[in-house]
């Protein structure tokens, strides 16, 4: 049940509210109207901080005052946060999509950068290819003229004319073809650089692109399945609680002989309590305080016994549960009675010696009347008692 409350606050949290104005609409959330005693004994607020908490849900329309004696006051359908919060999840999803759109459009703009300078690159290999090939081209030339100008003047008198033509004529066809060589080396080793290059390239731009959007894409998939989560549980929780007024029940007065038989109905009593239980008894004795401890911390207990010194070990155990438990003393109460979230109800006279236990006569009941009564007797004998 805490969860379900904790999913309702996350959908009131629409509605701009006090924390006090979010417990009153989850005690009253499913129930038929309450009046504001019957909400400041729900809650444990006290009279005026529950009449604030119920105007301010009056003003956000998730209540509404019923007029008569006493005034009700009935929890309506937050229909209208639940429309808010669709809108949200909606607008989470135009989020997302405006997002994608910008990191394709950053990504595109990274590819388009890289390429500018992979070209700039590309341009000044094909410039050092160039300044290679003349370079080569000018020490073959140098290499060669030196060579046939030293043959010249070695032969000028044993070799004829047209010898040196033939020998220049051969020598040029090898500087050509030693040119046309070097040249397409240089040139197929650029290509093949270029190729390897823009290969790896483009593959570190592609995996650098793929993993951002994947990043990105999952972090707000995540963000979006969080959110429609929340947007369930509190759907689930309105469930739960419903919007239906309370189940017909069929009214009934029991009685029961026997003190261990009272004890039994009134400890099961307090072990279905939900949200509000107050118990009155002769001693701390009849105080079961291992069911007590069992409930829910936010279940609030109110306890008024005659307290003697043997009872300082239950004492401490019950003050243990912490502020939601309100301890009091009386002396001389001769009723044993339990009234549990002004649902069921419990009642014994007690006498002042038990001769015989098997004599003693109780009443449990849940007809609405009984158990505002009790209730109302119930919390006078605890106001009238001593704190302890």
């Amino acid at each position: 049940m805490p969860s379900h409350i904790e999913s309702l606050k996350h959908l009131l949290k629409y509605a701009n509210i006090s924390e006090n104005a979010m417990l009153v609409y989850s005690a009253l959330i499913g129930l038929r109207p309450r009046s504001l005693g019957e909400i400041v004994n729900l809650t444990g607020l006290d009279h005026m901080t529950a009449e604030r908490a119920v105007k301010e849900l009056i003003v956000a329309k998730l209540a509404r005052e019923i007029p008569g004696r006493p005034t009700l006051y009935e929890a309506l359908p937050p229909y209208s946060l639940m429309k808010l919060q669709i809108e949200e999840l909606i607008n989470s999803v135009r989020e997302f999509e405006s997002d994608l759109t910008r990191s394709v459009r950053e990504s595109i703009d990274v590819l388009s950068e890289s390429l500018k300078a992979f070209s700039e690159n590309i341009s000044r290999s094909f410039e050092n290819a160039v300044i290679n090939v003349g370079e080569a081209l000018e020490n073959i030339l140098t290499e060669i003229l030196l060579d046939n100008v030293t043959r010249i003047l070695e032969d000028v008198f044993s070799k004829i004319l047209e010898e040196s033509k033939k020998n220049t004529a051969e020598r040029l066809a090898a500087l050509r073809n030693t040119i046309i060589s070097t040249f397409r080396n240089s040139v197929d080793e650029n290509t093949r650089r270029l190729s390897t290059q823009t290969t790896l390239a483009t593959q570190k731009l592609i995996n650098q692109i793929r993993e951002m959007l994947q990043e990105k894409t999952k972090r707000k998939l995540e963000d979006i399945i969080n959110l429609f989560e929340l947007s369930m549980s509190a759907i689930d929780a309105l469930i739960i609680k419903g919007f239906e007024k309370e189940v017909t029940r069929e009214y009934e007065i029991q009685v029961i002989r026997g003190l261990d038989k009272i004890k039994g109905q009134a400890y099961d009593i307090v072990k279905r309590t939900q949200n509000y239980v107050i118990i009155v008894a002769p001693t701390f004795d009849y105080i079961p305080a291992d069911i007590i401890l069992s409930l829910a911390p936010r279940v609030r207990v109110q306890i008024v016994a005659e307290l003697f010194p043997t009872h300082q070990q239950i004492l401490e155990r019950l003050r243990s549960r912490g502020p939601t438990t309100q301890l009091r003393s009386m002396r001389n109460i001769r009723v044993f009675g339990v009234v549990a979230d002004m649902r069921e109800a419990l009642v014994s006279a007690i006498p002042e010696t038990v001769v015989d236990p098997h004599r003693v006569l109780g009443i449990t009941t849940n007809d609405e009347a009984w158990v505002s009564f009790l209730q109302s007797e119930f919390s006078h004998i605890f106001m009238g008692a001593s704190r302890i």
